[in-house]
C-alpha cells in the first residue's frame, strides 16, 4: 500500500503538470499494471495536492489577482463600469478571462460526459492520443520561437483556450500541453501562455473536487497515513515538474516532449490492439 501511494502521487504530480497527459497515464497504468485507482477520497487529495502545487508556483499572482477584484468589486459598487475595469486592470481582466475560459470548459466536461467515461475503460484510444498530444507539442517548435509575443490575452483566445482545455478531458489529450500550445499558436507570450494554462485550470479542479466530495467516505487510520504520504509525493513533485515546465516553456523546447508522447503512445497501441 505504501509504495502504491508514492506511486499514485509521483504519477499524479509529474504526469499533471509535464505535458504526457495525466488521464492518459493514469488509463495505462490500471489496464497495463493492473493498479486501481483508491477511490473519490484519493481523488480529491490528489486534485488538492496538484491545487498547492499551483498556489505554490504562482501565489504572487494568485494574491495580486486576488487583491485586485476585490479593489475592482468595490469600484463596481460605487458604479464604475465594469468594461472600463476589465480595461484598465490587467489582474481583474485574468480573473474575468479564467471565468469565460472555464464556461466552454464546463459545457464540454457536462455535455460528453459519458463519452469521456467511456474512453477510460480503453487504453487504445490514450495510446493514439498521446501521438496526438506529441503531435500538437512538435508543432510548438515553430510557435514558441517566433509567434509569441502578445503579452495580452483576448476574450476570444481565452475561449478557444477553454474548450480546448475541455477537449482535453479526452485520456491521453494533454491539458497542459494543449492548452498551451493553443494559446502560442494564437500569438501569446509563451510565459504567459503557461500562467494562463495553470491559472485557468484552478476553478476546474475546484468544481471537480466539489463533486466528488459529496461520494467521499471516512478513511481508516492506516490509509489515512498512506493517504498523506501520496499527496505530499503528489504535492512535491508537481511543484518541481511545473517549475521545469515553466523553464522549458520560456526557453521554446516544449516539443521535445514529443519524443516520449509517440513512442509510448504506439507502445500502448500495439500492446492493447
Amino acid at each position: 500500500m505504501l509504495i502504491k501511494s508514492i506511486i499514485l502521487g509521483l504519477t499524479q504530480g509529474l504526469t499533471e503538470f509535464l505535458p504526457i497527459s495525466s488521464s492518459g497515464h493514469l488509463v495505462i497504468f490500471e489496464s497495463f499494471l493492473d493498479m486501481e485507482t483508491q477511490g473519490i477520497v484519493w481523488e480529491i487529495a490528489l486534485h488538492f495536492s496538484t491545487l498547492l502545487a499551483i498556489f505554490g508556483v504562482f501565489y504572487k499572482d494568485i494574491f495580486t489577482i486576488f487583491t485586485s477584484v476585490c479593489l475592482s468589486f468595490k469600484k463596481l459598487i460605487s458604479g464604475e463600469n465594469i468594461i472600463n475595469i476589465f480595461k484598465n486592470d490587467p489582474h481583474t481582466r485574468i480573473f474575468i478571462l479564467i471565468i469565460i475560459g472555464s464556461i466552454p470548459t464546463v459545457v464540454i466536461a457536462f455535455s460528453f460526459r459519458n463519452a469521456f467515461e467511456n474512453l477510460f475503460n480503453k487504453p487504445e484510444v490514450a495510446g493514439y492520443m498521446l501521438i496526438v498530444t506529441g503531435t500538437i507539442l512538435w508543432f510548438t517548435k515553430y510557435g514558441l520561437r517566433t509567434n509569441s509575443n502578445r503579452k495580452k490575452i483576448g476574450v476570444l483566445d481565452a475561449l478557444i483556450i477553454g474548450t480546448v482545455q475541455g477537449l482535453a478531458i479526452t485520456p491521453g489529450i494533454s491539458r497542459s500541453g494543449t492548452t498551451i500550445a493553443t494559446a502560442t499558436f494564437r500569438g501569446i507570450d509563451r510565459e504567459m501562455a503557461a500562467r494562463f494554462s495553470f491559472l485557468l485550470v484552478i476553478p476546474v479542479i475546484l468544481g471537480a473536487m466539489a463533486m466528488m466530495a459529496k461520494d467521499a467516505v471516512t478513511l481508516k487510520n492506516e490509509e489515512f497515513s498512506f493517504l498523506i504520504i501520496g499527496s505530499v509525493v503528489a504535492a512535491v513533485s508537481g511543484y518541481i515538474s511545473l517549475r521545469v515546465l515553466i523553464k522549458i516553456v520560456n526557453n521554446g523546447k516544449l516539443h521535445l516532449f514529443s519524443y516520449y508522447c509517440w513512442p509510448v503512445g504506439l507502445l500502448v497501441i500495439l500492446f492493447f490492439k
